[in-house]
Order: structure tokens, then sequence, then C-alpha cells
């Protein structure tokens, strides 16, 4: 296997070829907004160039889109980088485009995980939401906690509020759209959108504000968004969005004295924020009842959409 040099970006200083070596092929990409250069040895091959793109970005091989490296699909891994033949013709290629997400900052479906603690059944009916709300609430310790969460937590205004509407916080993933993790961003689709939904945000626009509040980060939620039109429709606006990290985790007890540790999305961070909304006039949409946790009595769960099952076309 051909021997991984180095990135312009890692600071150390590139060592001096030997007299009479091949120069190494040089690769220049965009990841994140950084400019990197990747150097790899002529006889390099296309899991030498991957390799050297986890070392700089942390992002493994499996997640790697590498765009506008070759006209179509990227070939092998064995397949010789000094061979490749670039979307304009040019052998081998040198410019192409990154994406993909580093460990540390990727999000994972609970469901694709094995290693995860236990959690909620949203289908037991034998847990009392409200009574873990109310005393949660109850709880001085819990309501400081929340309170210095609430303050450092920003909201950035897309489209203003309008005067005496009532608010409706929608979920994103499984509620209006289904986005499989493993589908490359560039490749969002109408077919994501839940049968209906525009006609839907449509008709309650009429009466509330709309806010998107998801278990995603903030820059693949703006791709998605922007790609579907959800945030320059004529027909309705969203207020702000809200991603993973205004998410407050909280500690449930069963009715068995069991503990589990979950995300849920306290709706007081909005209302302590915004005058005029409140309990009495908030809506939270979601496909899993333990995300309003805290505000059982503001929440209204919903089938989770999933466009792959059997009659999703039918599933509005």
């Amino acid at each position: 296997m051909a021997e991984i040099l180095d990135s312009a970006t890692s600071g150390a200083p590139t060592p001096a070829p030997d007299a009479g070596a091949e120069p190494p092929l040089e690769f220049n990409t965009t990841f994140q907004g950084q400019k990197l250069v990747l150097r790899v040895k002529r006889d390099g091959v296309v899991a030498d160039l991957k390799a050297a793109i986890t070392d700089e970005t942390q992002v493994p091989a499996k997640r790697q889109k590498l765009i506008g490296l070759v006209k179509g699909a990227l070939p092998p891994d064995e397949s010789k980088l000094a061979e490749l033949v670039g979307p304009r013709g040019e052998k081998p290629p040198t410019k192409f485009l990154l994406m993909g997400t580093p460990d540390d900052k990727l999000f994972i479906d609970p469901k694709d995980r094995d290693d995860l603690p236990e959690i909620i059944d949203d289908l037991d009916p034998d847990f009392d939401y409200q009574a873990l709300s109310d005393e949660w609430h109850r709880s001085r310790r819990h309501a400081a906690t929340l309170e210095k969460f609430v303050a450092k937590t920003e909201i950035n205004w897309l489209t203003p509020r309008r005067k005496g509407k009532k608010l409706l916080v929608l979920d994103l993933d499984h509620t209006l759209l289904d986005f499989n993790r493993h589908d490359p961003p560039t490749q969002v689709s109408a077919n994501s959108k839940r049968p209906g939904m525009d006609a839907f945000l449509e008709a309650v626009y009429e009466d509330y504000d709309l806010v998107v509040w998801s278990q995603t980060h903030w820059r693949w939620l703006e791709l998605k968004l922007t790609a579907l039109g959800m945030l320059s429709s004529s027909k309705f606006k969203i207020c702000f969005v809200l991603d993973k990290t205004s998410m407050f985790r909280i500690v449930s007890r069963r009715k068995d004295g069991s503990e589990f540790k979950h995300a849920v999305k306290p709706l007081r961070l909005i209302w302590d924020k915004v005058d005029g909304w409140n309990a009495a006039n908030t809506l939270h949409l979601d496909d899993l009842s333990r995300n309003f946790a805290l505000n059982p009595r503001s929440g209204v769960k919903c089938k989770a959409y999933h466009r792959d099952k059997p009659n999703a076309a039918r599933d509005a």
C-alpha cells in the first residue's frame, strides 16, 4: 500500500523528496470552509486518499463523499489514483468537493445503535408523562438547571412572529419528513416529505406561527430545509429553527423505580424568550412523546412516518 505523506493543514513541514523521486499526487478540496491539500504517493490508490482525508478531518472513509473527483460513481478503493480521469477529462483529477460528518459530530438514530441503554417505549400505557412533568417542575434544583440552560440558548429569527397567532412547534424527522441518515445530503428530494405536508403547513399557518425543532444539527437542517423549499415558501413561513443543541437532558423514572436518561424539548425555552407564547396557546407536534415529557399538556403525538414502509404514500 502506498504511503500517505501529509496534508498542507497539518502544520508539519513537508520533507524534501529524494533525488530523482517522482513528486506525489496532490489533491485540493474544501471541507467545512477550510481548504485542504492532500498529498499521496504517485502509486497510491483511492483507499489511500480516503485515509489521508480521515487523518485530516476525522470523517471515516465510509461516510466520505468525494464529489467531482471523477464523472459518475467513485471507482473501487483499489483503483490507482494516477489512472483516474476527471469529469473534464483531466488525468489524474486534482480537485473535488468533500462532504461527510466527523465521528464526534455525528448524530445516530437510536434505532441504529446496539450499545445504548434501554429507553422508554412510547407505546407503554403504564408510563405517566404528566406525573413526571409535575414532579420535575416541583423541584427547585431542576428549575434552576433548566433556567441556566434557557438563558444560554439563543433564538435566531428567520421570520418575525405575527401578532395574535398561536404557536405550533414541529418536529422534523419522521413527523414532517423522513430523512435517512445514509442518504447523501445532496440527494434530498421531495420524496422525503410526508404526504400532504405542504398542504398541512399551509392550513395551520392561518392560525399558528411555525417553529421547527429537530434532533439534528443546524448545518444539516439548513441544507435539507433549503433543498425542500421550506425556508422560501410563499404559502407559509418558519419563524425560527432549533436543533439538537437546544434539547435538554433529564432523568426519568419508570413505575418500577428504574431510571433512564433522555433528551427533551422544553417549551419553556421559547416561552421565556418570546412574549405572548405560553402553555395556553402552544402545541408541540412530534412522533416521540418523550420529547414533550416536560410539557405533556401541549404535546400532540403523531404516527411516525417512514417512507419505505408499506402504504407510506397514504400516511398523511
